[in-house]
């Protein structure tokens, strides 16, 4: 099986003794196969249903997976594209540097439907020991579900013979903010039987936070239909595509791997596995299908996403397990358990020398404890309940480990919590643009240079309205800009009633228009550090280039963004000190090796066509 192996295993048995709430879950081989197009709901569900059969699921047989896309899901892919891809990019750096390897503890709550007389064919231990099954795998995308509190008992027979157009009373039963589990005697939708089914990401709305499980389907031996609705719910589809019946787009070669089948490249192209076409004793691939070009495919039997003999699968991909990371941290990390849960806010205060001090609040539910690794390197910095730390230049994962009075404990990560980037900018003013609705005449602010002295200042704002200042700097000093409000709301005005609910705001920038800081949530007031340096380059700004990871502790990669690959590249330090040149000759050059630079900010000039752009980075 694919996944940080080794290390990931060790993790489990260590999470299993942090145990949330004494019912830990962990995801594992839930064969899942068949699916049924359920029923669509407002057009913006995708419903992945089981649609085998209870005979058939007796047989280790399984029927396609019929799944409705909403008509809006491509649109809420691109929309979250840049962050579902800055997790997955994050996930394989902790799957490679093991820089930090704590697992977030998700919650879910468990409602098992009897008939009235409270009689049930499924039993806690047998969800425990499916769900702990099913973590096995999760743990591998650094997640693993968790049982809330008590399991919520349902007395219906209606229910307990549950058909899909009874979603409402069955619903009327979640719990918010959370993963609804719902165990069910049988599903029929549209007279079909089927298995389980589930929504994937793209709403906050109740109705996506569900998964149905029949009860035959959660115990049979061989079947892995949990740990494949689970994989939905965090954002995968089957390997083959989103269409069934037909054969994938993908190609054999995995030319179109981001757009084709499942739209993950480690996974090979499914021409869309049965089993008419998998052995279900040896799990050999016996079909004969060709793909757009021609070739022979040549798909994964094993892999739980597809539709390939129940007796077959039992593995998924690390492009799988990065996408169900992304899932989670992109739609659901809003889970919580009301009666247990980790939370905290921060305040951060940077300093001109490019390190800032950031204090920890501590605002969990149930705890007596507390274990903080505040830098992501999976060691326990501090046990106080509100801590501070002082971080350089960088990205860092927060991750807080809480017990309650029964020695339960829950993790949660925050990646990327903190987010360093250098306070040193090129440019001869600042730019203050403070946007005022109805919070009139709560504002002021004060401009200082490194004596404490204030060299400019404005406010209060009598009216309405948008209001521009410039700021002029001047090179090698440090400027403090604080913003100051009577009321202690900053400029988060909420006030609906009068139009005015976020559109107050305060943000400065450079002469370049480049972002320094944005706010309109600052309470009574906030700190912001800004140094001077101005860097003598004659740029000219061509944006056809751009460069990752950013900031970047071993290797800088440019991207061409579809423009030819430039001539020259110079890495330049803070005082304009020219670090290194090179000729680019090929593709391989345009990868380039920063682990031997001390940690701060570089620039990196690069000449294409008599043209040269400047483009800023961080080294940590």
């Amino acid at each position: 099986m694919s996944g940080p192996g080794a290390k990931a295993r060790k993790k489990l048995a260590i999470a299993k003794e942090i145990n949330i709430a004494s019912k830990i879950i962990i995801l594992s081989k839930i064969n899942y196969f068949c699916c049924q197009s359920m029923y669509k709901m407002k057009k913006i569900l995708f419903i992945s249903v089981l649609i085998f059969s209870l005979n058939s699921v007796a047989q280790n047989t399984n029927d396609f997976c019929g799944t409705e896309v909403p008509e809006n899901y491509s649109n809420i892919m691109d929309e979250k594209r840049d962050i579902i891809e800055k997790y997955e990019r994050e996930y394989y750096q902790l799957n490679e540097n093991r820089t930090s390897t704590a697992i977030t503890n998700v919650p879910v709550k468990i409602h098992i439907v009897t008939q009235s007389s409270g009689a049930t064919n499924i039993t806690e231990s047998n969800i425990i020991a499916e769900i702990e099954e099913a973590n096995s795998y999760l743990i591998n995308s650094f997640l693993e579900m968790n049982i809330c509190d008590d399991i919520n008992y349902i007395a219906d027979n209606n229910l307990y013979a549950f058909d899909t157009s009874e979603q409402g009373a069955l619903y009327s039963h979640n719990q918010p903010n959370i993963l609804n589990i719902y165990f069910v005697e049988s599903i029929t939708s549209g007279g079909n039987g089927i298995c389980g089914y589930t929504y994937l990401p793209g709403s906050n709305s109740q109705w996506y936070d569900v998964i149905v499980m029949d009860n035959q389907c959660t115990t049979n031996a061989d079947g892995d239909t949990l740990l494949h609705e689970f994989g939905h719910h965090w954002n995968l589809i089957h390997t083959h595509g989103v269409q069934n019946g037909t054969l994938t787009t993908e190609l054999v070669s995995g030319a179109n791997c981001t757009s084709g089948g499942d739209q993950i490249c480690d996974t090979p192209a499914d021409p869309q596995l049965s089993a008419s076409n998998v052995s279900n004793v040896s799990c050999l691939y016996t079909g004969n299908d060709t793909d757009a070009q021609g070739q022979f495919f040549d798909p994964d039997t094993s892999n739980i996403m597809s539709y390939s003999p129940q007796s077959c699968t039992n593995s998924l991909t690390d492009g799988q397990y990065a996408r169900m990371y992304a899932g989670f941290h992109t739609f659901k990390s809003y889970y919580e358990c009301p009666s247990f849960n980790v939370d905290f806010t921060s305040v951060e205060n940077q300093d001109c020398d490019d390190v800032i001090t950031v204090d920890f609040t501590d605002t969990s539910t149930g705890a007596v404890s507390w274990q903080w690794d505040v830098d992501g390197d999976d060691t326990i910095d501090y046990t106080v309940q509100n801590p501070s730390h002082t971080y350089t230049l960088g990205d860092y994962d927060v991750t807080l480990t809480i017990s309650n009075s029964n020695s339960s404990s829950i993790t949660k990560v925050f990646p990327n919590y903190i987010s360093h980037d250098s306070n040193i900018y090129d440019t001869t003013l600042v730019n203050l643009t403070i946007n005022v609705a109805n919070g009139i005449n709560e504002n002021t602010w004060e401009f200082k240079d490194s004596s404490g002295t204030i060299v400019n200042s404005g406010g209060p704002y009598s009216s309405s309205g948008q209001y521009t200042h410039e700021l002029d700097v001047i090179p090698s000093e440090c400027y403090t800009f604080t913003i100051y409000d009577t009321q202690g709301d900053g400029l988060s005005n909420n006030d609906s009633s009068q139009g005015a609910s976020g559109q107050e705001y305060y943000i400065l920038k450079t002469d370049d228009n480049v972002t320094i800081y944005w706010n309109n949530n600052f309470g009574w007031e906030e700190n912001t550090q800004i140094s001077t340096n101005y860097l003598s380059l004659s740029d000219l700004d061509i944006n056809n280039f751009s460069i990752y990871p950013n900031p970047s502790d071993y290797i800088l990669t440019i991207k061409t963004n579809g423009y030819s690959i430039p001539d020259k590249y110079s890495i330049i330090d803070i005082n304009g000190r020219v670090i290194s040149d090179k000729i680019i000759n090929s593709e391989s050059d345009l990868s380039i090796s920063v682990n031997l630079l001390e940690s701060g900010v570089y620039f990196l000039k690069i000449i294409a066509k008599d043209k040269e752009e400047n483009i800023k980075f961080i080294v940590k």
